[in-house]
């Protein structure tokens, strides 16, 4: 199945547009986390890793979130809705802090 330019298959996420850039989320690790700097927060690892990824837009990045859950479903990944919710909160601040970022330019 595709999102924009993210193909979800039996391997994961893998990015499929053009160019040289690769971006690959192998299934089994999809639902991973990491802190969020607080004591007791998290976030989703793979989608602030893609977020910190300069060549992907911020459509790219809105179509990766979409795929994510559908993948998380299809490998029936334990989901959790306000570790999700954090990292999309986080997400949109970077995006905020890039278009502040291009304003100053």
């Amino acid at each position: 199945m595709l999102f924009g330019n993210w193909k979800v298959d039996d391997n994961g996420i893998s990015w499929s547009g053009t160019g040289l850039n690769r971006f690959v989320i192998p299934g089994d690790q999809l639902n991973k986390t990491m802190p969020d700097g607080s004591e007791e927060g998290l976030f989703y690892e793979w989608i602030i890793l893609a977020t910190e990824e300069s060549w992907l837009t911020q459509n790219d990045l809105y179509d990766l979130n979409y795929a994510f859950v559908f993948a998380i479903a299809k490998f029936g990944l334990e989901f959790n809705y306000d570790i999700f919710d954090s990292t999309l909160a986080d997400q949109y601040d970077q995006f905020d802090a890039e278009d502040a970022e291009d304003l100053d330019l």
